[in-house]
């Protein structure tokens, strides 16, 4: 047991001081912070009956300065900021070990003489959690060498310095686990404003048109069969606010259920399905190159499958005249983590490399009859899923990447 100097601790030999310092041990496993370290070893050392009185000091490292003090045994209060420089405390923490004020020949500082007041001192030194601090204690009379209590203060030093040195390692974990709480909590509000974005952005088209339907509507005299026609409009532009909002409403209770392992391939399947009047209606060559066995990620399903479904719809929005659409699916590793990989590459209006990275923006480039909708939302989702969705150009093609977490088959 050590506490950071280079003397090495010498326990006592008495069996009533090995049990103070087992105990004095015992009672410092249950401190988290700094702070609580120095009350407790304050109060055994208050505790103890071979001392009178004295302090544990914390110092600041490059001025001595008493950076917390706690004292014991009634000891006179001392002023924060205090310098060690001198006397014995300074020369204790300077030298790195015991001194007592008997046999050292330093010369104590005021401070100290006042809480000596004709007794003698020892001071231990200890270093924990990047802090110098200072043992020093006033002993009663006939204590004046008592090795024995010299080996006692100086474990107790040692136990203090394996303590701020643990509450340090822990105040580090905590401050970590904060920002990663801090980061997360940053990209979820992030999350919800593209979200937010993406369905003011999809809702905001029809809600116009309804509104210029309506204006007709009041405004201009017209004959039954346009009155007709404008309500029929009004009506299945007020169904595509509808279920845009039921899309949104069932994004937000599927998460409610938790992630699970969902299979890829099904996944797809069910998206082409759901797309498959709009790929037979603009004639789309579609073509299925997928992996050999169905890659398994943790998501839900309900965000996967819309996430792939408006990837789908962006590529035939931009072959108005027809095209050809591939799916295909592989697994990948990054490192030591297991990914699968999702292709969704096209043959129709391509962008310019320059405005590829703002494709994924709700106010992003549009390509051709697209509402502009379909790739933020799948980026959001896919993020959601601690995955990645990127973009880039091939051989004539618009290659749209999905990467997710994979689970081990």
């Amino acid at each position: 047991m050590h506490n950071g100097h280079s003397e090495s601790v010498a326990l006592p030999g008495h069996a009533g001081y090995l049990a103070w310092i087992a105990q004095t041990g015992m009672a410092l496993t249950q401190c988290r912070t700094a702070g609580d370290a120095l009350d407790v070893i304050a109060a055994r050392l208050g505790a103890a009956p071979f001392l009178l009185r004295g302090y544990v000091i914390l110092a600041e490292d490059d001025t001595l300065r008493i950076r917390r003090v706690v004292s014991f045994g009634r000891a006179p209060m001392l002023p924060v900021a205090l310098s060690l420089s001198s006397g014995l405390c300074g020369a204790a923490i300077a030298q790195k070990r015991v001194i007592a004020s008997l046999t050292s020949g330093i010369a104590p500082a005021s401070w100290e003489r006042t809480l000596a007041t004709d007794a003698s001192l020892i001071c231990a030194p200890f270093i924990g959690g990047a802090a110098s601090g200072v043992i020093v204690a006033a002993l009663p009379d006939g204590a004046n060498d008592d090795a024995e209590i010299s080996s006692c203060l100086q474990a107790a030093a040692a136990l203090v310095g394996a303590t701020l040195n643990r509450a340090a390692e822990c105040e580090a974990q905590l401050q970590q686990r904060m920002r990663q709480i801090d980061q997360a909590h940053t990209e979820r509000l992030a999350l919800v404003g593209r979200l937010t974005a993406a369905l003011a952005h999809e809702i905001n088209n029809p809600l116009q048109a309804i509104a210029n339907t309506l204006y007709l509507l009041q405004h201009r005299p017209l004959n039954d069969e346009k009155r007709q026609r404008y309500l029929i409009m009004a009506q299945q532009e007020t169904e595509r606010v509808i279920a845009s909002v039921r899309r949104m409403l069932d994004l937000y209770r599927s998460s409610g259920q938790g992630k699970r392992p969902v299979a890829l391939h099904r996944i797809l399947d069910q998206a082409l399905l759901q797309a498959d009047d709009v790929l037979r209606e603009r004639a789309i060559d579609l073509r299925r190159d997928f992996a050999p066995d169905d890659p398994r990620v943790p998501g839900f399903a309900g965000h996967l499958r819309y996430a792939c479904y408006n990837l789908i719809l962006n590529a035939v929005y931009a072959m108005p005249r027809g095209g050809r659409l591939t799916i295909r699916t592989y697994r990948q590793t990054d490192g030591a983590a297991l990914q699968a990989v999702v292709e969704f590459a096209d043959t129709g209006v391509p962008i310019d490399d320059a405005d590829l990275h703002r494709l994924f923006e709700p106010d992003g480039p549009v390509r051709g009859e697209a509402s502009g909708i379909e790739l933020p939302l799948s980026y959001s989702i896919v993020e959601q899923h601690n995955g990645t969705l990127t973009v880039h150009r091939n051989a004539g093609e618009m290659v749209f990447r999905m990467i997710l977490p994979a689970i081990a088959p």
